[in-house]
């Protein structure tokens, strides 16, 4: 039996790096709003850091990337199911997605989710940058 996890933290960065020797997570380029001059915009590389507890079972978890504005579905992210062992025990992932387009400015949110059981989620704004004169 799957406990549903409880989400200690979510953070949207540009990269996530992992010490091969102690598993710490550096989170690079951390943020709450993009801004772009032109749209559509194209962001190369988001990674989306979460840290959860309460959680004993096999799990798959994911993310939905989507534009609250229209109500759409922009992107998904997915890591391979994972086993964790002890509820006490705190645990945490990130999972990047490639290649991101957002078509408008607005309001975006990431829906967590562990066995298709939402856990959690965390909004940012893609804002419309001034042309420089």
């Amino acid at each position: 039996m799957s406990f549903r996890p409880s989400l200690q933290a979510i953070v949207v960065c540009d990269t996530i790096i992992e010490d091969r020797n102690t598993g710490k997570k550096s989170l690079i380029g951390i943020f709450t709003h993009l801004a772009s001059k032109t749209f559509p915009c194209n962001y190369p590389s988001m990674s989306i850091y979460f840290c959860v507890t309460d959680a004993a079972g096999n799990y798959t978890f994911s993310l939905k990337l989507v534009h609250l504005d229209q109500d759409k579905q922009i992107a998904e992210g997915t890591i391979p199911p994972i086993e964790i062992k002890d509820r006490l025990q705190i645990v945490d992932y990130g999972i990047t997605m490639l290649q991101v387009q957002f078509h408008a400015p607005g309001r975006y949110d990431f829906r967590l989710f562990a066995n298709d059981e939402f856990v959690g989620n965390k909004d940012f704004v893609v804002i419309q940058a001034k042309q420089a004169a």
